[in-house]
C-alpha cells in the first residue's frame, strides 16, 4: 500500500509509472529473457532494483530530474535533528551536501545497475 504525498510525483512514482508502459530497449538487471508481465503485474515496487528498465525511462528520468523537480524530500524527524546538530556544531556544514553524498552513496551500493545506467545518461546530458 501507497502513502499519499504532498501531491507531488516521486522519481520512484515516475519508474512504476513507466514500467507499466516500458518499450523500445528493455534492461534487465537479472536476465535478458525476463518476462515482462510479471513485472507490469506487480503490485509494488520492491526493495530491489526494478527488473526492466527502459532506455527511454533512463533518459526520461534524467530530464525530469535537470528540469523539472530536481530536489528530492522525505520526513524524518530523526534525520532532522543529527542533521541540526551538526549544523550547529559544524563550521561552513552544509545540510544539503552532507545529505546529497549520504544519499547518493547509499543508493549507489543498493542500486548499482540502476545508478551506472543513471550516471551514465547524465554524462550523455551534460
Amino acid at each position: 500500500m501507497k502513502k499519499e504525498t504532498s501531491g507531488k510525483t516521486s522519481m520512484m512514482d515516475l519508474l512504476e509509472k513507466k514500467l507499466d508502459g516500458t518499450s523500445e530497449q528493455v534492461i534487465s538487471s537479472q536476465d535478458d529473457n525476463l518476462d515482462l508481465e510479471k513485472v507490469e503485474s506487480s503490485q509494488e515496487v520492491k526493495n530491489t532494483t526494478p527488473q526492466v528498465i527502459s532506455s527511454q525511462l533512463i533518459s526520461e528520468s534524467v530530464r525530469v530530474a535537470y528540469k523539472e523537480r530536481p530536489r528530492v524530500s522525505f520526513w524524518s524527524p530523526r534525520v532532522s535533528a543529527i542533521m541540526y546538530c551538526l549544523k550547529k556544531t559544524i563550521p561552513d556544514f552544509s545540510k544539503s551536501a552532507e545529505s546529497k553524498t549520504l544519499l547518493e552513496e547509499a543508493l549507489s551500493k543498493k542500486y548499482p545497475e540502476l545508478y551506472q545506467l543513471v550516471t551514465d545518461e547524465m554524462k550523455k546530458s551534460d
